[in-house]
């Protein structure tokens, strides 16, 4: 998408794909239907979000609604006690015995053999693999939470925080609880690991956004001709490295649907990455995720017939190149090729 005689199209999200649940971790279902359009901001009519009254909440029909909503909180907060409390008190228990022995055999000089002994264990009787590399703590875990991998992993990750942090099997319990939970230190780690992989991360997580926004424009149904002088904010370092995407928008509000144009703007590609960054500020922090997102976009838009065929004919030469992100876990099938046999 080139700027061409001052005029850009224009661009609204596409319609959402399946999962509109803004979450932290992924499984391989979820992934299906990943969709990108979940995380960017829902266009709201400026006037029409004004109209409703005091008068209109107080309502008999919505105070009924709400009744009814009170004796549900009062359910949910037994629940809360009952079940989810008690609930997390017997998994933070579990996770700090597999966290102290999983110290022990970190702290023992056979440490070697017993992580081989559980991965040959875990292949030959339960057709469970493990990487030949695995710490303790990763084969001690999947050793006991067998069923679930997912889960299996996510515990890894926990461990794995509160060992960097030499937090004793005793303080475990509490040290997750004190954190927010597993979620929220996976939340935290994923934080973590995004700093430490740097610039690149980071350059990688700017260019899927944009590659998804850039998208939309094309795909948008809806255009417009503007006809007025575009601002180049950056003409003196015009080079390929500052080439826009967008042309940028600026108009006051005036009521209703009116709108008075300021002008219009070509940031350049540095000053856009800002902007690109805002609009993608909801999006996962994981590059990986975000690419899944964009593919499930582009064979979207591959299967609809109301887009040009030259569009439809490039998503699907560009789903059949691999993906450049790779999933991070911390627990991984191993490849038969890699087997190593004690």
């Amino acid at each position: 998408m080139q700027l061409t005689n001052g005029a850009m199209k224009s661009s609204a999200p596409p319609p959402p794909m399946g999962s509109d649940m803004v979450i932290h971790e992924y499984n391989d279902k979820e992934l299906e239907t990943f969709d990108l359009s979940s995380f960017v901001i829902s266009a709201v009519n400026k006037e029409k979000s004004t109209k409703t009254s005091a008068k209109d909440v107080r309502a008999q029909e919505v105070q009924k609604f709400l009744s009814e909503g009170t004796d549900l909180h009062k359910l949910g907060e037994r629940y809360e006690v009952e079940v989810v409390e008690r609930g997390h008190k017997s998994l933070y228990e579990l996770l700090a015995s597999i966290y102290s022995l999983a110290q022990r055999i970190d702290d023992s000089p056979l440490k070697d053999k017993i992580v081989d002994a559980i991965r040959i264990e875990l292949k030959d009787n339960h057709s469970i693999k493990i990487l030949t590399n695995s710490t303790p703590i990763s084969a001690m875990v999947r050793y006991v939470i067998r069923a679930d991998k997912a889960n299996a992993s996510r515990y890894v990750k926990v461990l794995s925080v509160a060992r960097e942090e030499n937090i004793t099997a005793n303080e475990l319990a509490a040290y997750i609880t004190r954190r927010g939970g597993v979620s929220q230190i996976q939340e935290t780690e994923a934080v973590y690991l995004t700093k430490k992989k740097g610039d690149k991360y980071t350059k990688e997580r700017t260019a899927l956004i944009r590659e998804y926004f850039e998208l939309v424009g094309v795909s948008s149904k809806e255009d417009f001709t503007y006809k007025g002088e575009v601002l180049r904010h950056k003409a003196d370092k015009e080079t390929d490295a500052e080439t826009s995407s967008f042309c940028v928008f600026v108009a006051h509000y005036v009521g209703g649907e009116e709108y008075k144009m300021v002008n219009a703007n070509d940031l350049g590609r540095s000053y856009e990455d800002n902007l690109v960054k805002f609009m993608g500020k909801e999006f996962p922090s994981d590059p990986y995720v975000i690419e899944v997102g964009l593919r499930n976009f582009k064979r979207q838009l591959s299967l609809d017939e109301s887009q040009p065929k030259a569009l439809r004919e490039a998503m699907v030469r560009q789903l059949a190149i691999p993906m450049r992100n790779k999933r991070i876990d911390v627990i991984e099938m191993e490849k038969p090729t890699h087997d190593i046999e004690a």
